[in-house]
């Protein structure tokens, strides 16, 4: 897909810090479908919604279209129902490790459709925090030990909360098939930032008392490609990797093995 769609637009623009008026030269275009969806050990959701132009603040609620069915390679198929939060879901459905997983969509007449497959089973086995002297400062480090029980390479996107809200994420590709366990060392914030306490900066430090959650999930390489090219467009203004067999659909699905845990933030945890 050529056209560049909003968040791809909004992203440049916060890139720009010259101080002239610029005029951006864009072409209104029809909005697009974007499908966020995952099975996993905990369930089962899919939401739908539209891209919207530039100038439109208002975020779309959750659209309901005429059929939304997740297959797995033994035929047996499960309709979701689409629920108050605008979001589909089904009660029947938990993920299993090692199965292959169909998303079918009806849209505008339309099928569309993604497959992916569930990995093996993750655990985090450890979680630690230290400050590490970078550059001159002092960079809060999260570290996450986790075991795997996969023999092969994996993937992993791992999600850092704070207070419920996202705070940082990424992928990760583990290089040595033979591991047993993998480490993730995420830089937080600067210590100099924390301190300074600009309320411009709240959004990117981390506070005592605050709920930290730590989620890792491992994913098939499919969806470790879509997420990589997905952090990557903000920098080349290109869309993501396509996920689906189309490309007027964004988005991706995913069937993944999640663990995750969620512990309160106090300096005094912090190692020196």
């Amino acid at each position: 897909m050529k056209s560049k769609t909003l968040y791809i637009i909004l992203y440049s623009l916060l890139l720009c810090s010259c101080e002239k008026e610029i005029e951006l030269d864009y072409r209104d275009i029809e909005p697009i479908y974007v499908v966020n969806a995952g099975i996993c050990n905990e369930g089962c959701e899919v939401s739908i919604t539209k891209t919207r132009d530039i100038d439109n603040p208002i975020i779309s609620d959750g659209i309901e279209v005429k059929s939304v069915v997740i297959s797995d390679i033994s035929g047996e198929k499960y309709v979701l129902t689409y629920s108050s939060d605008g979001k589909y879901h089904s009660d029947k459905l938990i993920g299993i490790s090692g199965m292959t997983y169909t998303l079918s969509l009806m849209i505008d007449d339309v099928t569309v459709e993604s497959t992916s497959t569930m990995p093996d089973a993750v655990e985090i086995k450890n979680i630690s925090m230290h400050w590490e002297e970078m550059m001159g400062n002092d960079m809060l480090h999260l570290v996450i030990n986790v075991e795997d029980k996969a023999p092969d390479i994996n993937y992993y996107y791992y999600r850092v909360l704070r207070n419920g809200k996202l705070f940082k994420w990424n992928v990760v590709k583990e290089l040595d098939s033979n591991a047993s366990s993998t480490e993730f060392d995420i830089s937080l914030m600067s210590r100099d930032k924390a301190e300074k306490n600009d309320p411009d900066d709240y959004d990117s430090i981390i506070f005592e008392d605050d709920d930290i959650t730590v989620e890792v999930r491992a994913i098939d390489l499919q969806t470790y490609d879509y997420l990589f090219s997905a952090k990557l467009s903000g920098q080349n203004s290109s869309n993501p990797i396509n996920n689906f067999n189309t490309d007027s659909i964004l988005g991706y699905f995913s069937a993944y093995y999640t663990t995750s845990c969620t512990f309160k933030f106090y300096y005094k945890d912090v190692a020196e």
